[in-house]
């Protein structure tokens, strides 16, 4: 009975799995972002490579809140993940738009959403299984 409260407790703390996903994805971006921002800086690499790597920021950001998303919810990992990651680079590219305007929603933007949301489901089928709920 005590273990129930206190579990209660917790999801009533962390609210949304969704949006606890969303917000790590974001966070995990900017870190991510901040350390390149300092290789790109202090080292010899090649500028040229600089969309690769934010594709690869942006893909490991959703995967990492869509991983800990369906953690959170400890239940349906491809439906937190997948939503998770949806909705984090859907966010992204509105984002994207507004700061190049000549940036517009093309079928390679939407193939890339759709990617990460792929992506992110997988994310989440991981993240439900290292779930502390689903022992049994």
């Amino acid at each position: 009975m005590k273990n129930s409260m206190w579990s209660d407790f917790k999801s009533d703390v962390h609210g949304s799995p969704l949006a606890f996903g969303v917000i790590v994805a974001f966070v995990a971006s900017l870190v991510m972002t901040l350390v390149m921002a300092g290789v790109y800086t202090w080292s010899t690499l090649a500028e040229t490579t600089l969309p690769y790597t934010a594709y690869t920021i942006n893909t490991l950001s959703a995967l990492i809140g869509a991983l800990l998303a369906a953690r959170s919810a400890g239940e349906r990992g491809w439906y937190y993940g997948g939503l998770c990651a949806l909705i984090f680079s859907i966010v992204l590219a509105i984002i994207g738009s507004l700061v190049d305007f000549s940036a517009a929603f093309q079928m390679q933007t939407v193939l890339r959403i759709a990617l990460i949301a792929m992506i992110g489901a997988f994310g989440g089928m991981i993240g439900v299984n290292l779930s502390p709920q689903r022992s049994r």
